[in-house]
């Protein structure tokens, strides 16, 4: 298998996962804030900062990048910073339709649409023909119209058009090396988006105390759950009332859950094993030990420790060093080129 082809395949599911999970969290953060006062938590800038695009929308805002245009003359100020930040709608369009954002949904399915046209060859029509489908109903004034009238509808149906992708993989193609890239891209981007999920916590309503949770905070942990899909898994798992320190330990540390960071770890590092093994063994060395490394630490800290220090410097933990080895893999198994750059937010 080429190394173009290879990289084409890791990184098209790698887009299609965030998509699919940048739509989640948007859909369960608006839920979320139908019983949040105002006033209690920061509602929307959260989710620029764990996203990674802080820098850039920061700019943005203060070079009037998202101010309607004034005609001349026209004594309008500019809006202020902290109002744009806590703007609900221009977080959801930024994130969602902005193409100066590498990783809104817009940007991300162009990509995963863009790696899946070069890689024709290789994957199914059905798969092709459903993520076509979906870029083309993104673009469509249908879709526009959906995002103003029924936002939820309109992230559902994203969410919903990138698990049929993600399942015709699994059920349309050979269970051969261009397949075990696909997973090993979508098994690191989840577990370094369950992080970013969990970490959401952490800029919404300030350093955890478990001792001392207030309903707010407890709501906050089920709308994480929400947005996992994880809260039946849970209450199967944990029948007594549900905790923040529970349900972190759930989506962090469970590896039996297909949505906790240690459970996507453990399913990249067996998929890189049996890429290395029916390929070149001598390929790999880097991220293997990089993923070993990683893994040893979640199984080894307890979840009080990791509470007592930060969760938040365990979780930004997690997203660089997944970073750091999907480069590694970039650097193995890939051409370089500017994908890598664009998706190390």
């Amino acid at each position: 298998m080429i190394s173009r082809v290879a990289g084409c395949c890791f990184w098209m599911h790698r887009y299609v996962e965030r998509v699919e999970n940048l739509a989640r969290l948007l859909r369960v953060n608006r839920s979320f804030l139908l019983d949040v006062p105002e006033g209690v938590a920061d509602r929307w800038f959260p989710l620029i900062i764990v996203t990674g695009e802080e820098p850039r929308f920061t700019e943005l805002c203060l070079a009037g990048g998202f101010d309607p245009p004034r005609k001349k003359r026209a004594s309008v100020p500019p809006r202020p910073l902290a109002d744009l930040r806590d703007d609900g709608e221009v977080v959801e369009a930024y994130l969602t339709w902005d193409e100066r954002s590498p990783v809104s949904l817009l940007t991300s399915l162009r990509w995963a649409r863009e790696n899946a046209r070069t890689t024709r060859e290789v994957i199914s029509l059905e798969m092709w023909e459903t993520l076509n489908d979906l870029w083309v109903d993104l673009g469509s004034a249908k879709a526009r119209r959906r995002y103003a009238s029924d936002r939820d509808l309109f992230y559902k149906r994203l969410r919903d058009g990138c698990d049929l992708f993600l399942g015709l993989s699994e059920q349309t193609l050979l269970d051969e090396e261009p397949l075990d890239f696909m997973r090993l891209g979508m098994w690191l981007e989840r577990a370094s988006q369950t992080a970013r999920m969990l970490d959401v916590k952490h800029h919404t309503l300030g350093p955890s105390r478990p001792d001392h949770e207030s309903p707010v905070e407890l709501a906050q942990w089920s709308a994480l759950l929400y947005s996992c899909s994880a809260s039946e898994a849970y209450y199967k798992r944990v029948p007594s009332s549900p905790d923040g320190r529970s349900i972190a330990a759930f989506l962090l540390q469970d590896p039996a859950l297909p949505r906790s960071v240690l459970g996507c770890l453990l399913r990249a590092r067996s998929t890189l094993e049996r890429i290395r093994q029916e390929g070149r063994p001598d390929l790999g060395d880097e991220p293997a030990a990089m993923l070993d490394g990683l893994l040893e630490r979640l199984r080894a800290r307890d979840i009080d420790a990791i509470f007592g220090e930060s969760i938040h410097a365990e979780l930004t933990h997690v997203i660089d060093t997944t970073t750091a080895i999907c480069g590694a893999i970039d650097r193995a198994y890939f051409d370089p080129g500017d994908q890598s750059a664009l998706l190390a937010s």
